[in-house]
C-alpha cells in the first residue's frame, strides 16, 4: 500500500555490491518544522559540525525530507550529504524548494560509527520575496537545553545505542557557545547483504518483454516472497535470512518495481503479476511452492491461489485486500492516494509516470469476489495489524471465506509489521509453514 511505497521511494539506497560494511551503532535526530504557509518557497538549512570519526566509515550524514498532511505522505527528498572528517568547525547547507503540498519538513542528522561529533546551530531559512527569513528551530543552538535530555524537543532514535553518550559542551565556534557532542564507542563493523542488489544471487526471467529480477537464497522447500506496492526485494531484508535457514527463498522484484523495469505504459494488475509469477515458476520448473505476500504481494498471492492452484502449496498474506473501497481500506488512505495520483499526473517525467501506474493500481484493484476465495485449496494464513490500513473486518472477511484458514490480528501493530517487528512476523510465518 501507499505507506510502503513512500518508505521505499525515500529510504532505498542500494549498492551495486553484494555486501557492504556497516557499523551496528547509529543515532539520528531531527527537528519537525511546520512549513505549510511557506509552500512554494526556497529554503536552506544550515548546520555547524565538527566531525572527528575514528575511521573512514564513521560519519555524520544530513538530509531533508518534505512531508504532506500525514507522516507517511513523503513528497521530496534531498539526498544525503556525508560530512568529511575535520577537526575544525564547518557550516554545511542543504538547499531546496518547498512543494506546494508540503506541510512540514524534517531535517535529519544521522551519526554512525565511532568517534566524536560536535553539532550546533541548526538553522532554517525561507526565501521571502528575495530576503532570507530565519524560522525558529527550538533548541537548535543547544544553549538552553537540559544536559540530561539534550534532544528533548527533537524527534530521535527510539533507543540510544550502547556506547553512545550525548552531552552539552562549551566550544568555540568561533566564539564561546554550547554545542551537542555525540561520543560513540564500541560500535562494531559487520557485513550487510544488499538484498535486492546482490549479483551473485540474482537473475532475470524475461516475461512478456519485461526482464523480471529475482534472487534465490537457502535450500529446502521453495518459498516465493512477494513485496508490496512500490517496494522491492530489499523490503524483506529482515525476513530473507530467517526464512532461508529452512526454505529455498525466491525473492522477486514485481514488474515495474525494483530492478524489474517495465518500459510500457499498460495498466498494471494483480492478474498480470500472478501470470508473471506462474511464468517465473515454470522457468524454474517449480510447482507447489509456498507463497508469502505482504500488502500488494498478498493480493498477488491470493490471485495465484485462485488462478493457479497447482502452483501453490501454503500461502501467508499480510495486509491483503479484495477491493480498493472504504469497506476494505481506511478512507484517509484512499483520499491521500487519490491526491498523490493527481499530483503525479501533472508531472511529465518517466519516474512520475511509473509511480502513477502503481498508485492507479492501488485505487482500481484488486477486484476479487469474496466467494472466489472459497476455491482456494492451499492452506492459508491471513494476517494484519490491529492498526493496519486494511480494516480489521475486511481481513476477517478474507479469512472467513478461505476454508480452514488461520487468522492473526497482531495487537498494537501496523501494516508495516514485517519492518517494524520482524521477529513477531517471522515467527508467525515460520510456525504456520511448519504446520504449527
Amino acid at each position: 500500500m501507499k505507506y510502503i511505497l513512500a518508505f521505499v521511494l525515500i529510504l532505498s539506497s542500494l549498492s551495486s555490491m553484494a555486501q557492504v560494511k556497516k557499523y551496528v551503532n547509529s543515532l539520528f535526530f531531527l527537528p519537525n518544522i511546520p512549513t505549510e504557509k511557506y509552500a512554494g518557497s526556497n529554503y536552506r538549512f544550515k548546520i555547524d559540525i565538527k566531525s572527528q570519526p575514528e575511521d573512514t566509515l564513521s560519519k555524520v550524514t544530513i538530509y531533508a525530507l518534505q512531508v504532506g498532511k500525514g507522516d507517511y505522505d513523503f513528497l521530496e527528498y534531498n539526498h544525503p550529504t556525508s560530512l568529511p572528517q575535520d577537526t575544525l568547525w564547518n557550516t554545511y547547507t542543504i538547499h531546496g524548494k518547498l512543494s506546494e503540498q508540503t506541510r512540514k519538513i524534517w531535517f535529519y542528522v544521522n551519526q554512525v560509527g565511532n568517534g566524536k561529533f560536535f553539532i550546533d546551530n541548526l538553522t532554517l531559512q525561507i526565501s521571502d520575496k528575495g530576503t532570507w527569513r530565519t524560522i525558529d528551530i527550538p533548541d537548535g543552538d543547544f544553549e538552553k537545553v537540559d544536559p540530561a535530555n539534550p534532544l528533548k524537543k527533537f524527534e530521535k532514535s527510539l533507543k540510544i545505542p550502547a556506547g553512545t553518550r550525548l552531552s552539552i559542551e562549551q566550544v568555540s565556534n568561533p566564539t564561546p557557545s554550547k554545542a551537542l557532542l555525540v561520543t560513540a564507542s564500541g560500535g562494531k563493523l559487520h557485513w550487510i547483504t544488499q538484498y535486492g542488489s546482490n549479483p551473485p544471487k540474482g537473475n532475470y526471467c524475461s516475461i512478456k518483454g519485461t526482464p523480471v529480477y529475482y534472487e534465490t537464497y537457502g535450500e529446502g522447500e521453495p518459498l516465493l516472497l512477494l513485496h508490496g506496492n512500490g517496494q522491492s526485494i530489499g523490503a524483506f531484508s529482515r525476513q530473507i535470512p530467517e526464512l532461508a535457514k529452512k526454505y529455498k527463498v525466491i525473492c522477486v522484484d514485481t514488474r515495474a518495481q525494483g530492478k524489474s523495469i517495465d518500459s510500457s505504459s499498460a495498466p498494471l494488475s494483480y492478474n498480470l503479476f500472478a501470470d508473471d509469477m506462474k511464468t517465473l515458476l515454470d522457468s524454474l520448473n517449480l510447482r507447489k511452492v509456498h507463497v508469502v505476500g505482504w500488502s500488494d504481494g498478498g493480493n498477488t498471492a491470493l490471485t495465484m491461489a485462485i488462478k493457479y492452484p497447482a502452483y501453490v502449496d501454503k500461502i501467508a498474506v499480510m495486509g491483503a485486500n479484495l477491493n480498493p473501497t472504504s469497506a476494505a481500506v481506511l478512507e484517509s488512505m484512499l483520499k491521500q492516494t487519490s491526491k498523490d495520483l493527481a499530483r503525479l499526473k501533472k508531472q511529465d517525467d518517466s519516474k512520475s509516470r511509473q509511480s502513477s501506474r502503481l498508485l492507479t493500481l492501488l485505487l482500481t484493484e484488486p477486484n476479487i469476489p469474496a466467494q472466489d476465495l472459497n476455491n482456494i485449496q492451499a492452506r492459508t494464513l491471513v494476517m494484519a495489524g490491529e492498526n493496519d490500513v486494511i480494516k480489521e473486518q475486511h481481513t476477517k472477511l478474507i479469512a472467513a471465506n478461505i476454508k480452514g484458514s488461520k487468522l492473526i490480528i497482531f495487537k498494537g501493530q501496523t501494516h508495516n509489521l514485517p519492518k517494524e517487528n520482524p521477529a513477531l512476523f517471522n515467527e508467525a510465518v515460520l510456525q504456520f509453514l511448519a504446520g504449527q
